[in-house]
């Protein structure tokens, strides 16, 4: 039995939705783990726990893409944790 034409607009809406979350997600992801890979290449710094909280709680895609460019600019891990804190307030 074939299901109302409304329905299947619903469900391909949640459907759409969900890849596109998922998608979000993925991206916000990849560039929290960049960020931390980058300050671990220049700096052999092991990301402190903080640091990793302070970026999961960070869901603004554009805000994670700057802080990656604050990444390769900064002159220390301390100076990026600095301007983490700042960005934040």
């Amino acid at each position: 039995m074939q299901q109302p034409p409304i329905v299947e607009y619903f469900k391909k809406k949640a459907y759409e939705q969900g890849f596109q979350q998922g998608f979000q997600q993925g991206a916000q992801e990849a560039s929290r783990e960049c960020i931390l890979e980058v300050l671990k290449f220049r700096f052999q710094f092991d990301a402190a726990q903080n640091l990793k909280l302070t970026l999961d709680g960070i869901n603004d895609l554009q805000r994670l893409k700057q802080l990656f460019r604050t990444a390769l600019r900064v002159e220390s891990p301390e100076e990026f944790t600095r301007v983490l804190k700042e960005s934040s307030n």
